[in-house]
């Protein structure tokens, strides 16, 4: 998949709020200092102890970085995600530790920093590419990025093809398409596998998957097709569920000059 192959395929915003609401859900069952992705990024900081949180979100990996002393700069787009990352901020006294800049990735102005990271962002990006180069050209030690391997959306496609049979099926960006974009990049990255257990549930509940798929298959208004998936979303009950592990690409290459 090259990088103009990837933009016809990028999520609408109805879909990105599903995967967003899963992530940050299993976000708060780990501790992030026990993460491979955490270790890495404390593991190349230098003397000056900075890093850029890309999509920092409400500051899973920015709160406890910046506990331990690094000044963190938390990129994050969204109202609502900055909204919480304050509020965490706030009360653990933590004003002076992270600046946040409200801002999609790449940002318009200049950033630098010692790393440079993004846990499952590049995903939701137009322009993957672009989003490497910017973490190159802000990073003076090491990019970092945690991809998923396998495909998140899987499970979409036998609802896909009912409803919208003439048309590719969304899918996000995973570590099958990330590396050969590298390589053809001239980027040679480190990569380490990490399989991670967890309970088995649902994606998400019932009447938010409902209503979401409705507005990315844009069905709301047809009552019949809104009839049927609602079937067709109560057979696969038992597949619309979080595996009982995943596996995520830890992906780390210094920023060529």
């Amino acid at each position: 998949m090259n990088d103009n192959d990837w933009i016809s395929t990028v999520l609408s915003s109805p879909f990105m709020k599903i995967m967003a609401d899963s992530l940050n859900r299993s976000s708060n069952e780990m501790d992030p200092r026990a993460t491979p992705l955490y270790k890495a990024v404390i593991g190349h900081v230098g003397p000056e102890r900075t890093v850029i949180d890309i999509g920092a979100g409400v500051g899973r990996f920015a709160i406890p970085l910046a506990q331990d002393g690094i000044k963190v700069t938390a990129v994050e787009p969204s109202d609502e995600m900055r909204r919480h990352l304050k509020e965490a901020i706030a009360s653990s006294g933590l004003s002076s530790g992270i600046n946040v800049v409200p801002s999609s990735w790449p940002v318009d102005k200049a950033l630098t920093a010692e790393v440079v990271f993004a846990s499952f962002v590049i995903q939701f990006s137009k322009n993957p590419m672009e989003f490497i180069h910017a973490m190159e050209r802000s990073a003076r030690n090491q990019c970092i990025l945690s991809v998923h391997v396998d495909q998140p959306l899987e499970f979409l496609r036998n609802i896909w093809q009912v409803f919208r049979p003439t048309e590719p099926v969304p899918v996000m960006l995973t570590f099958s398409d990330l590396y050969p974009m590298l390589l053809n990049m001239g980027i040679i990255a480190n990569v380490a596998i990490i399989e991670e257990k967890r309970m088995s549930r649902p994606v998400m509940e019932p009447a938010k998957i409902i209503t979401l798929l409705s507005d990315l298959l844009s069905i709301r208004d047809k009552p019949a097709d809104m009839q049927r998936l609602k079937e067709i979303l109560e057979g696969m009950r038992s597949r619309i569920q979080e595996p009982p592990s995943m596996r995520t690409a830890i992906v780390s290459w210094q920023p060529r000059r």
